[in-house]
């Protein structure tokens, strides 16, 4: 058959090397449910984070919310695929020159050495990824080998192989059939969690007016994992070290051994928009956290507690806060009953008054230091004290709903961290006028308000209602509107309601 130029060549090698990277994906991730291999988008999330200017991702939480690390996830992906047919365009040229059988293997094998010798190290696997287990070198090489059969039967099909008609017209055909079955098995594996993540949160699952007590299952939950830690509770011990004279390594049953208390507490994340879900109410149960640094010995030296949890995140508070602030525990149970391994089991840092990015979960280490520490997200410019901001969210009705004159009942939640709220105010004509409503005092000095009044509208037509808070400082709730980069989003929520008979 006549040789392929140069040029065509490389689009048919960039052809077959993005079938065979999305197989190379599919069977990575099936790897990874019946193996344990950790995905190189799970590997490289961390990495990736961290050269992101901050502001790009405040933006993309701001505006996709829970659906932001999917669409990393998928951009991963796709990057994955692109790079793999890069490599596949440049065995197609190389093969002008060596035809030999080989050759797809090699370069395959060039693939395997970047991902063992830069790509798992960078994502913290360690060289060859040898971190995970002995195996993990030899599982990536086998799906390297893959993608190197697959574009071997690119070669032959191409027809610059000695392979009859009959077996090249197969060939042709291998494209589709590979493509479809990758892209089924990322189906199966994927878009499930992804549906869950964009439409179907914890917090989504909430109907009418907030419970005072959010149940666990509808408790909001983010993480910048893409597959969180799951940890034996069993070999699982926390460290209290670092310039500390008595330095401690706590079992779980030690801890939960050690005099506890028990608290009501609202958390919210930093990234919750006005008006958002990402704001919940539990019962922890724990140690309060000035008592183990005091069993631990902390030294006058010490003056930043630092923490460090199973996935990499890091945080720090000043030890003055927490010898202020005896209602900081670190955590073993969630209304009554263990952590769930989305809320951080075994143990996990509670700290009210502060936005969540401050209280890691799948906490394995305490340590005492003369500094900050840490900070995953403030080294992507967030707040290094993100105190919550004052809020007040409007529950039901819900925005645009369309409502028959007569009585409607209005509610929702207020919050404004340690300080409390004094004061609720609601408007039924945009603003222009308040009225104060009531609401049930909280479970505790750190948990929301829930409020309630009765509207009557005087006729039909389109209302816009507004809530507003005070804090208990005497402080109005800020109105205006910003995002949630750097230290939490403000303004007030309002929705659109019809009134009609």
């Amino acid at each position: 058959m006549t040789r392929l130029s140069r040029r065509q060549a490389a689009i048919r090698g960039f052809g077959w090397g993005a079938i065979a990277g999305l197989a190379f994906v599919a069977l990575m991730y099936l790897a990874n449910l019946l193996l344990g291999l950790r995905t190189l988008p799970q590997l490289l999330n961390q990495p990736l984070l961290s050269i992101m200017p901050g502001f790009v991702f405040g933006f993309l939480i701001d505006t996709l919310q829970h659906g932001g690390k999917v669409v990393e996830e998928f951009g991963l992906i796709v990057a994955m695929v692109v790079g793999l047919g890069v490599l596949g365009a440049a065995w197609a040229v190389a093969s002008r020159r060596w035809n030999t059988q080989y050759l797809a293997l090699t370069f395959a094998g060039i693939g395997w050495l970047v991902v063992a010798a830069i790509l798992l190290p960078l994502g913290g696997a360690g060289f060859l990824g040898l971190n995970d287990g002995p195996a993990t070198p030899i599982i990536w090489a086998a799906l390297f080998a893959v993608y190197s059969v697959v574009l071997q039967l690119g070669r032959d099909a191409s027809g610059d192989a000695a392979v009859d008609e009959g077996r090249r017209r197969l060939l042709g055909t291998l494209p589709i059939t590979i493509g479809a079955i990758s892209l089924g098995v990322l189906a199966f594996r994927l878009l499930p969690d992804w549906y869950s993540a964009i439409f179907n949160p914890p917090e989504a699952g909430l109907r009418g007016p907030a419970p005072e007590i959010t149940p666990v299952e509808n408790f909001y939950v983010v993480s910048k994992n893409f597959s969180d830690p799951v940890v034996d509770a069993q070999g699982w011990s926390l460290a209290v070290g670092g310039l500390v004279d008595r330095p401690l390594k706590l079992s779980l049953t030690d801890l939960r051994a050690l005099p506890g208390i028990n608290e009501y507490v609202t958390l919210e994340c930093v990234s919750n928009d006005v008006g958002g879900g990402l704001m919940s109410t539990g019962s922890f149960t724990g140690v309060k956290l000035a008592d183990l640094i005091d069993m631990a010995g902390a030294r006058a030296s010490g003056t930043w507690v630092a923490f460090t949890a199973r996935d990499g995140y890091t945080e720090s508070i000043p030890v003055s806060m927490v010898r202020a602030s005896p209602e900081i525990i670190v955590a073993y149970d969630l209304d009554g009953a263990p952590l769930p391994v989305s809320h951080g089991f075994p143990a996990r840092m509670v700290i009210p008054g502060l936005y969540g990015m401050k209280g890691p979960k799948w906490l394995d280490r305490i340590d005492l230091v003369n500094h900050e520490s840490g900070g995953y997200w403030e080294q992507q410019g967030w707040d290094h004290n993100p105190i919550v901001k004052t809020t007040s969210r409007i529950d039901m009705p819900k925005d645009s709903d369309v409502i028959k004159l007569g009585p409607v009942s209005v509610s929702g939640v207020a919050f404004a961290g340690t300080r409390g709220i004094v004061k609720v105010d609601v408007s039924t004509d945009g603003g222009a006028s308040w009225s104060a409503v009531p609401f049930r005092a909280p479970l505790s000095s750190w948990t929301w308000v829930l409020w309630t009044m009765d509207w009557t509208p005087p006729k039909e037509g389109a209302y816009r209602l507004v809530v507003r808070a005070t804090d208990g400082s005497g402080n109005l709730q800020d109105k205006n509107s910003t995002p949630s980069y750097p230290n939490g989003a403000s303004g007030y929520h309002s929705i659109h309601v019809d009134i009609s008979k």
